[in-house]
């Protein structure tokens, strides 16, 4: 099958919302060359999005680069992006997912390998997440998603109930499952991501306590969690976060990821007004991961 690709090259705060944008166009796949693979250009990154032929992509490029401009007034740097259309087959997908994602340790436990490749542990406490990014919404290497299993690794105690919103590859759920937690409920409302995080659950066969839903925010989501993911674009959080009281146990966390740094003070706002309150701060310099807690209920 021939494919459309559309590469847009950009600063690489704008993956997430980048990410956004195409499945919102209907993207069937999404492939990211990131900082590694840029030759020293480390704020940079390389976002495809790949498309049927009929959907006519070529047609859309003054209508994506509306939507990137649009992107600064929410404090995005959204200067000297390019995008450029292409034609290409299955082989040359594969190839080129194959060519550029490895194994990678991404935090003190946790490695993301392509289930392709072929991996020894480091160590005996390492804990192998398998991923097939072909599928879509990447490889689980973005710094949002690392400071995400960052976070994640810190604050599972075991046997925790867990609502992962906006769950893309399930790779939060995944991890979850495989810190020793008790029972997942994973939503998105994309019914690609869905068929992504089923693909990836299949990869890890020992994880068997994920209930995968395509819903909006946790507006399927049954009781209440000791622990809320939720690794979503800022503008989606503020919609969630009236629903976390709710959803959330006394002394429940919440993680939010995908919040750029300069957005820090407005969400951490949001999320006392909440009700809930900061007990950790994660950063990697342009991106911050907010934990947050539910105090006792009187």
């Amino acid at each position: 099958m021939r494919w459309n690709k559309l590469t847009i090259e950009a600063n690489n705060e704008l993956q997430a919302p980048l990410e956004n944008i195409l499945l919102d166009l209907k993207a069937q796949g999404i492939e990211k060359n990131e900082d590694d693979f840029l030759a020293g250009r480390s704020d940079s990154v390389i976002i495809s999005g790949f498309f049927e032929l009929r959907q006519k992509i070529n047609d859309q490029v003054d209508f994506i680069r509306t939507r990137i401009t649009k992107l600064e007034e929410y404090g995005f740097d959204a200067k000297d992006v390019t995008i450029k259309c292409c034609v290409i087959d299955d082989q040359a997908w594969k190839d080129e997912w194959e060519k550029y994602y490895h194994a990678q340790r991404i935090t003190r436990f946790l490695a993301i390998v392509p289930f392709w490749e072929e991996y020894q542990k480091q160590q005996s406490s390492e804990i192998v997440i398998r991923l097939d990014p072909q599928q879509a919404f990447g490889t689980g290497t973005h710094p949002t998603t690392v400071l995400a299993l960052r976070a994640l690794e810190t604050h599972v105690r075991g046997s925790e109930v867990v609502f992962d919103v906006g769950t893309g590859t399930g790779i939060l759920s995944i991890a979850a499952s495989l810190l020793g937690v008790k029972s997942v409920y994973a939503c998105d409302v994309e019914d690609a991501a869905i068929v992504s995080a089923r693909r990836n659950l299949e990869l890890n066969g020992t994880v068997d306590n994920v209930k995968l839903e395509l819903n909006s925010l946790l507006t399927g989501a049954n009781g209440q969690a000791d622990l809320i993911l939720a690794n979503i674009l800022p503008t989606v959080q503020t919609l969630l976060l009236p629903q976390i009281p709710e959803h959330l146990k006394s002394q429940g966390k919440l993680i939010m990821a995908g919040i750029i740094a300069e957005k820090e003070d407005e969400m951490t706002a949001q999320v006392q007004a909440a009700g809930l309150k900061i007990i950790e701060t994660l950063s990697d310099g342009k991106w911050i991961a907010l934990i947050a807690q539910k105090d006792l209920e009187d």
